[in-house]
């Protein structure tokens, strides 16, 4: 069990939804998809993306998510280091990575389309 984010943007193809089918992989936010297990808190989801968890969706402008990730990956990297035990830097940052990435791809898709994606959360 977890909790899955999903980016959705107007245009978005079928072939980019499947992209977000990772096998809850913690690192293709690249592709729109955010996944943290329920193995404790802090929840790095629920911070950036705390509108979606109201109503399962909303539309979070990517000026918000912006804002939102400095403190986001503070949170990422206490997660990894007190649930996962995690220790080694490259390891962190991957998660890290996917996070920035995620705000990246909302941002493009902002810009391209006029409008702010729909973040889904399954949880």
């Amino acid at each position: 069990m977890g909790i899955d984010i999903y980016a959705r943007w107007n245009d978005q193809t079928q072939s980019q939804k499947k992209k977000q089918i990772t096998g809850f992989s913690v690192t293709h936010g690249d592709v729109g998809y955010l996944r943290e297990a329920y193995r404790g808190e802090p929840y790095a989801t629920r911070y950036l993306c705390s509108e979606a968890f109201d109503k399962d969706e909303a539309k979070i402008p990517a000026k918000v998510l912006r804002e939102r990730l400095p403190h986001t990956l503070e949170l990422v990297e206490q997660r990894e280091r007190m649930v996962y035990k995690q220790t080694k830097k490259k390891e962190i940052d991957k998660v890290k990575k996917s996070f920035v990435d995620f705000v990246k791809l909302c941002e493009r898709k902002e810009k391209q389309t006029g409008e702010p994606c729909t973040i889904l959360a399954s949880y």
